[in-house]
């Protein structure tokens, strides 16, 4: 065998031998962790801004607050070109039915991060001020001591069905508000409206129409239970 054919048949098998690598990066999946009382926002922020300033965006991929937008109707008066308030000729401010929307956090004290899950990743996790920790993990079981090295234990990733149930890949920035009523059916109600087709303006809660942003209420009118439809600002709960 020549010089040239040896040189051939060793390269030959060390190409066979040498083993050959294609890690794919991990996943990123959805977790959950447990913040103090109202820093849900302060947690949001501080993670968003270490992930930003350590490059880490590959492993952090996204940060929510879960939040429902709700439309309320409430009444406000009315002011003139004065400045002052207007009103009628009876004396009594005029008011408005004015639009609000407001964002409602759907998961008080959670927050929800989708991340390539890691030792490292964690403790970036856990050093945000205001965490608590991961759902899931508890005391017990949060770290384990693995060759005398204390490791952390990897939370329970949410399943692809918990994550299209919550939302949370899907754009909500265009999200419709949702009207919502301040009680419910069967609630006691007062009539506060100028108008009162009963005898006496406290009643019961018999539907709410969310849609049309109104109420049915059923009170009294010659000793008659009698039904009648409402704008939902012409109503307040009993307390």
């Amino acid at each position: 065998m020549s010089d040239d054919q040896n040189v051939f048949t060793s390269e030959e098998n060390a190409f066979e031998s040498t083993p050959v690598r294609s890690e794919a990066p991990a996943a990123a999946k959805w977790y959950i962790v447990h913040t103090y009382s109202g820093y849900e926002n302060k947690v949001l922020t501080t993670l968003k801004q270490k992930v930003e300033n350590m490059g880490l965006q590959d492993q952090f991929r996204d940060v929510v607050i879960p939040v429902e937008k709700v439309r309320e109707i409430v009444k406000k008066k009315v002011k003139g070109r004065d400045g002052k308030y207007k009103k009628d000729d009876d004396g009594n401010f005029i008011e408005e039915d004015t639009e609000i929307i407001t964002e409602y956090k759907i998961f008080p004290s959670y927050v929800f991060i989708k991340m390539v899950m890691s030792d490292d990743n964690q403790n970036i996790v856990r050093s945000v001020r205001g965490c608590t920790g991961f759902v899931g993990l508890n005391s017990m079981n949060a770290t384990e001591k693995v060759a005398g090295t204390i490791i952390h234990n990897a939370p329970p990733a949410l399943s692809d069905e918990e994550v299209a149930q919550l939302g949370l890949e899907a754009d909500t920035a265009e999200a419709p508000a949702s009207f919502k009523a301040k009680f419910k059916a069967g609630d006691m109600v007062r009539i506060i409206g100028q108008y009162c087709p009963f005898e006496d303006p406290v009643c019961v809660v018999d539907a709410v129409d969310e849609e049309n942003n109104s109420v049915t209420v059923i009170g009294n009118m010659f000793g008659r239970k009698i039904p009648a439809d409402l704008p939902a600002t012409d109503v307040e709960p009993v307390e």
